[in-house]
């Protein structure tokens, strides 16, 4: 019983928002026309889900945005760990990266374009971009914020550079990486929905796109409902894998 009302208090706001939604459409609060029933939005999901249109958009958007998230993973914690490790990259990288993240991005999507084309490529790069600076930032942040008797310890104990980084900093900034990852995954995932909507001819982005031009709204929902749902099944597997990784907080929560 706790159990479930734990569950309970924890997501009764999706319905609690589904109800409020069917109500404002009901009462003619709102107009039907720009925001349909539940029951149309559910049938134009369930319909372009059982022909596959909405599947096959969510898989080139979900691959993308994948693809340049990994990317920003495997590139961004190394920098951050050479920028912690030494002062002449910190010195060097640190304004940059401080500086360059609240500027918005989206302004340099026609660079992007012009170089690696209006196709996949270019969305997978500028989504680097974006994903890239949350990651560097937070593992920076939390590398640089351990205690100093911890380094000491380990020290003390005659381990080397190598160790001291692979048995000391890593561990304990592992809660601030995994941070920036859950930052950086929806940002990468908003990202190539937008730069799909700007310009392309497939995607989740597309879909809502020329859906709109329709003035199809249901299926617009539809693609959105698809977005929130492909993200929050990632966030989910996020979580599971910090719950995995950083055992020794599970104690915590």
């Amino acid at each position: 019983m706790n159990r479930t009302m734990s569950m309970v208090g924890k997501w009764y706001s999706l319905p609690l928002l589904f109800v409020i939604w069917q109500l404002c459409v009901s009462t003619g609060i709102v107009v039907s026309q720009l925001v349909p029933s539940l029951l149309k939005i559910a049938d134009a999901f369930v319909h372009d889900m059982i022909n596959g249109v909405l599947l096959h958009a969510a898989m080139i958007t979900m691959g993308r945005a994948l693809a340049g998230f990994m990317l920003a993973l495997l590139v961004g914690v190394p920098l951050a760990t050479v920028m912690v490790r030494s002062k002449w990259c910190s010195r060097l990288l640190e304004p940059t990266f401080f500086a360059g993240y609240p500027v918005p991005k989206i302004a340099l999507f026609p660079v992007f374009t012009f170089i690696f084309g209006i196709g996949t490529p270019s969305k997978i790069a500028f989504t680097f971009l974006e994903a890239l600076y949350p990651i560097v930032i937070t593992t920076y942040v939390g590398m640089r914020g351990i205690q100093e008797r911890w380094l000491w310890t380990g020290r003390n104990l005659g381990a080397s550079p190598a160790q001291l980084l692979r048995r000391v900093i890593f561990p304990a900034a592992l809660p601030s990486i995994f941070a920036g990852i859950r930052i950086a995954l929806p940002v990468a995932i908003t990202v190539v929905v937008v730069t799909e909507m700007i310009g392309d001819s497939s995607g989740l982005g597309y879909y809502v796109t020329i859906f709109s031009t329709r003035f199809q709204y249901q299926n617009v929902y539809a693609g959105l409902l698809m977005v929130g749902l492909c993200g929050f099944l990632l966030d989910r597997l996020l979580v599971w894998a910090r719950h995995v990784c950083v055992y020794w907080e599970r104690g915590r929560r």
